[in-house]
C-alpha cells in the first residue's frame, strides 16, 4: 500500500511539474507572439526575432504538423529579407497544410491565397504571385475556370502585376477577373467586380490612356460612393481627378475634389495636401539646397489662386515654371458647417 501511495504522489508531482512547465512555456510563447504583433509594422528587427521565438516554441507546444505551427512559420517567413530563407519556411508551412488537408485538396486553396496576400503586403511580389498561381491551379481543378473563386484570384494577381508595373500581364488577369465576376450576382462577386473596374481604370492611367480610364472609374465609384469616407472611395476620386486634369477638363474634376473635401476633418491652420500635382516643365533642376516654398490660396473648388514665389528666385523662367505648375494643382477644399470654404496661407514645397 505504501508503494502504491508513493507512486501516486510521485505521479501527481510529475503531472504538476509538467503542467507548470507547460504553463510557463505557453506564457513565453504568448509573450513572443504579442511582441511580434506589436512590432511587425514598426520594428521589423524586433518583430523578426519575436516571430522566430514564437515559431520555435509553437512547434513544441502545438506540434510540427499543426495549422498553428504553419501559421507561425508564415509569420516568420514574411519578415525574412533573404528570399531563399523565406521560401524554406513558406514551403514548410505549405507542407504542413498539405499534411492536414491533403496534397490536392480544395481546402488548400484558402491557405495559399492567404500566403499570397501576406507576401504581397510585405512586398515579396514574386513569392506572392507564385502562391496565388498555385491557388488558381487548384481552384480551376476543383471549381472550374469560370468559378467566382477563380475570378477573385485572377483579380488579386492582376492587382499585384499592376502594382509592380507589369502592365501587359496585369491587363490579361484583370480582364479575366472582370468577365468571370460579372456573371455572378452574390455580394462577394459584385464587390470584386467593383474593384476590378477600379483597377482597370488605374491600368489605363498607368498607360496614360486618360480617356479610357474614366468609364471604368465611374463604374467603380458608383458602388464605392456608398462609403464616401472609405480610403478606397477617396482613391477612386483621386484617380478620376488625375484623368480629368490630364485631359484639361478641370471642371469635371471639381466634383471629385469637393467629394473628398466633404469627408475630411481639418484644423483651421492645417496645410492642405494636393490631390493632383502637375510637374514643373522646361526647367533642368539638380538635387541641391532647400526646397522652394510657394504660397497661395485654395478656393472653394480646390483651385490655386494668387501664388507667391519667393523674391530670391530671380530667374524668370523658373518663376514662370513654378507658377504654371502650381496653378494646375488641385486640392480637396476645406469644409466648415457642411460648406466648402476658401483656405488662405497655404504652401507647397518644390524640391
Amino acid at each position: 500500500m505504501k508503494k502504491f501511495f508513493l507512486k501516486l504522489i510521485l505521479g501527481l508531482l510529475v503531472s504538476c511539474f509538467s503542467l507548470a512547465q507547460s504553463t510557463i512555456e505557453m506564457d513565453e510563447f504568448n509573450a513572443a507572439y504579442f511582441q511580434y504583433g506589436e512590432a511587425k509594422d514598426t520594428k521589423p528587427d524586433v518583430a523578426r526575432e519575436a516571430a522566430r521565438r514564437a515559431y520555435e516554441m509553437g512547434k513544441e507546444l502545438f506540434g510540427a504538423e499543426s495549422e498553428r505551427s504553419a501559421m507561425l512559420a508564415v509569420n516568420y517567413a514574411t519578415l525574412l529579407e533573404n528570399e531563399t530563407d523565406a521560401r524554406y519556411y513558406l514551403d514548410e508551412a505549405v507542407e504542413t497544410y498539405q499534411s492536414v488537408f491533403g496534397f490536392d485538396s480544395e481546402r488548400m486553396i484558402d491557405p495559399l491565397i492567404s500566403l499570397g496576400s501576406r507576401l504581397s503586403d510585405r512586398e515579396k511580389f514574386d513569392l506572392s504571385e507564385e502562391y496565388y498561381l498555385r491557388a488558381l491551379q487548384l481552384t480551376e481543378r476543383h471549381f472550374g475556370l469560370d468559378s467566382s473563386k477563380a475570378g477573385y484570384i485572377e483579380l488579386e494577381i492582376g492587382a499585384l502585376q499592376l502594382r509592380i508595373g507589369r502592365l501587359d500581364a496585369s491587363w490579361e488577369h484583370l480582364q479575366k477577373a472582370r468577365q468571370t465576376l460579372a456573371s455572378y450576382s452574390d455580394v462577394g462577386s459584385r464587390s470584386g467586380l467593383t474593384r476590378a473596374y477600379l483597377l482597370i481604370g488605374e491600368y489605363h492611367l498607368a498607360r496614360q490612356n486618360y480617356r479610357g480610364a474614366i468609364d471604368p472609374l465611374l463604374l467603380s465609384l458608383r458602388d464605392f460612393n456608398i462609403y464616401p469616407s472609405a480610403d478606397i472611395t477617396v482613391r477612386n476620386h483621386v484617380d478620376l481627378i488625375r484623368a480629368y486634369e490630364n485631359l484639361n477638363e478641370s471642371d469635371s474634376a471639381t466634383g471629385h475634389c469637393l467629394a473628398i473635401g466633404a469627408t475630411r476633418r481639418l484644423s483651421q491652420d492645417e496645410n492642405l495636401r494636393p490631390v493632383f500635382r502637375a510637374p514643373v516643365w522646361g526647367i533642368s533642376q539638380k538635387s541641391s539646397g532647400d526646397p522652394i516654398r510657394v504660397h497661395f490660396t485654395v478656393d472653394k473648388e480646390g483651385y490655386v489662386v494668387n501664388p507667391q514665389v519667393p523674391e530670391e528666385i530671380a530667374q524668370t523662367d523658373l518663376r514662370d515654371a513654378l507658377i504654371a505648375s502650381i496653378m494646375r494643382f488641385r486640392f480637396a477644399p476645406r469644409f466648415e458647417d457642411g460648406e466648402a470654404v476658401e483656405s488662405p496661407n497655404q504652401y507647397y514645397d518644390f524640391h
